[in-house]
């Protein structure tokens, strides 16, 4: 299962930039709540390494500086939430934050793009990477503006060394161990079926139908994690 639903999260982190946590989180939780956020955040980093090799040199540099500003920030929060909520609560908040994500994504919530927003972006980012292993919808709604292309290239430059800070951070603060090592390694396989069918899928993202139908796939997702850890 865990292959599964792995595959279907990296296929559309692959074809829209976003997706592992978002939609392969809620199965994941209720198999081991520990594969968020640690290993999903390796498993995003594997993904947008496609992004950073074939979409690098599209990305927007302004916005990657600007974003890094606020990325400390984000970060440090992020690491006092982790040690201030326990585990039960911490389903519940991945699994609204799922949700919350998801429905202002179906709302088409768009935000004029400045400096200033470039900067809180980041640190939304990196905020919602360490604590939860959802950094894509604040990306999204952040950077709205940007074509798939030079989005995938800019989470490439943003995702990567973020990642590998909050993998850090984790690690540090023990909550990325052997455990979450296993956990990852089960992660891979489905991570390369779904890069290779991202390829196929890619095409798809500019349809009508295709992010909807995976939003509204994880927006449910996360409901039902949050109503079972508070049933």
């Amino acid at each position: 299962m865990v292959l599964v639903f792995t595959s279907l999260g990296a296929t559309v982190h692959a074809s829209v930039g976003i997706g592992v946590a978002l939609v392969a989180g809620p199965p994941l939780l209720a198999i081991d709540p520990r594969f968020l956020p640690g290993p999903a955040i390796v498993a995003i980093m594997i993904v947008t390494a496609r992004h950073l090799l074939v979409d690098g040199r599209h990305a927007d540099r302004g916005t990657i500086k600007r974003a890094y500003v606020g990325v400390p920030f984000g970060l440090a929060l992020g690491f006092l939430v982790i040690a201030m909520v326990d585990e039960s609560m911490m389903r519940v908040v991945i699994g609204g934050a799922i949700v919350v994500a998801s429905a202002v994504m179906l709302l088409g919530l768009h935000i004029v793009r400045s400096p200033r927003t470039d900067v809180l972006g980041g640190g939304a980012f990196s905020l919602s990477l360490i604590a939860a292993g959802i950094p894509g919808p604040a990306a999204a709604v952040a950077f709205n503006d940007l074509p798939p292309t030079r989005y995938r290239g800019t989470m490439g430059y943003l995702g990567i060394p973020v990642g590998i800070v909050s993998v850090g951070l984790l690690a540090i603060g023990g909550e990325y161990g052997l455990h979450e090592l296993g956990l990852t390694a089960w992660m891979v396989p489905g991570i390369v079926v779904g890069l290779f069918a991202g390829r196929h899928v890619r095409p798809l993202v500019d349809t009508s139908w295709f992010r909807p139908a995976v939003l509204w796939l994880a927006l449910v997702g996360g409901a039902l994690v949050a109503i079972r850890e508070l049933w």
